[in-house]
């Protein structure tokens, strides 16, 4: 089943605000976001629509907006610019951390991108709640405005870390100085190619598209190169009960630097259904930003291929090897499929497999 998108939390503060707000929350639930419609007036009342009572903040909208800040992807205010300038201010850090900020006008004239347009996705949402309103998207973002290709929006829609951000701002720098810039690629990268960009042609300003520790081998002299990490690696993991957190993750960052991959680069850890409940594990895949999966005896068993199997694992799992069948069966449900590029490690007492996708991005 298709990922339900970050969830939107949109305020309003007036009655006319408040059939917008409820409006534009049930279209965007009907597209895929999951909404939190909030009011902050004295008369709370039901739309007359009959759609479901706005949530009442009790408190400021300031307290407001810092819990939205933690727990949403999208803010919406309907509402006058000031009220969502003076709330949102004490929360912000920087737009690869904040969520994203829209301002609405009550009438739902202009829907205007204020806060991470594009590495939180405001810019798309702008627009794509004017298309709901029949309103005015208002993009004040410079790489946007002069149609150019922006290397934080290329991240975000193809899952990329960006590690080298003052790097990210650089390429987006000299791209509006009219300079282009080199694109290096692990990977297929398919789409409409922008003329700012040269593939595989070294340039002042670069970014690399890889999994891979090392600098790339071309680079001589002060040129930069800027890496975009897709998360590609699925490890496969089979450890004993009560195996400590941060020995799973040594053991994890051992193989992952024996095979050449960023730690950035982990998308999913994967086990026998036995584990699904072992804390070391539940903490590993949240310590790394990655996705914790399990699978039954009998589904690992299904996975093909020649493994190095264990009759005592067989005796205690009924499976006589997990890691390799886990990482193989987690990168086969991924969108391109893959296969392993490592087979079964066992490092201190942890047995560890990793998968590569066979990714491509879009641009």
């Amino acid at each position: 089943m298709e990922e339900r998108r970050l969830k939107v939390a949109l305020i309003s503060f007036t009655s006319r605000g408040g059939k917008l707000n409820r409006r534009l929350a049930g279209e965007l639930e009907r597209r895929g976001f999951v909404c939190a419609g909030y009011e902050k007036r004295r008369c709370p009342q039901d739309g007359e629509d009959g759609a479901p009572r706005l949530l009442i903040v009790e408190g400021s909208v300031r307290e407001w907006a810092g819990q939205r800040f933690f727990d949403a992807g999208h803010l919406i205010f309907v509402g006058a610019m000031g009220i969502a300038v003076r709330s949102i201010a004490p929360w912000i850090k920087d737009k690869w951390a904040d969520p994203s900020v829209t301002v609405i006008d009550e009438a739902g004239n202009f829907v205007i991108s204020v806060l991470s347009g594009h590495a939180g996705g405001g810019n798309a949402l702008a627009a794509e709640a004017a298309g709901i309103l029949g309103a005015v998207p208002v993009i004040t973002t410079a790489t946007d405005i002069n149609r150019l290709f922006a290397v934080d929006v290329f991240a975000v829609k193809n899952r990329l870390a960006v590690t080298d951000k003052e790097g990210a701002r650089e390429i987006s720098a000299r791209l509006l100085s009219g300079e282009q810039a080199g694109v290096f690629s692990d990977y297929p990268l398919e789409g409409p190619w922008p003329e700012e960009l040269t593939w595989l042609e070294k340039q002042n300003i670069n970014f690399w598209v890889t999994r891979r520790r090392g600098k790339y081998p071309w680079r001589q002299g002060e040129e930069r190169v800027l890496k975009l990490i897709p998360r590609v690696i699925h490890v496969g993991i089979g450890c004993r009960k009560q195996t400590a957190g941060q020995t799973l993750k040594e053991a994890l960052f051992q193989a992952l630097e024996q095979w050449d991959c960023l730690p950035e680069a982990v998308a999913e850890i994967a086990s026998i259904a036995l584990k699904k409940e072992e804390p070391g594990l539940l903490w590993l895949a949240e310590e790394m930003g990655a996705g914790f999966r399990t699978y039954e005896a009998g589904e690992l068993a299904l996975v093909e291929g020649e493994f190095r199997e264990s009759p005592f694992v067989a005796q205690v799992t009924g499976i006589g090897n997990v890691c390799e069948r886990a990482a193989l069966k987690s990168v086969s449900e991924s969108k391109y499929g893959g296969g392993l590029i490592c087979g079964k490690q066992v490092i201190s007492g942890v047995t560890i497999a990793l998968a590569e996708e066979r990714w491509k991005g879009t641009l």
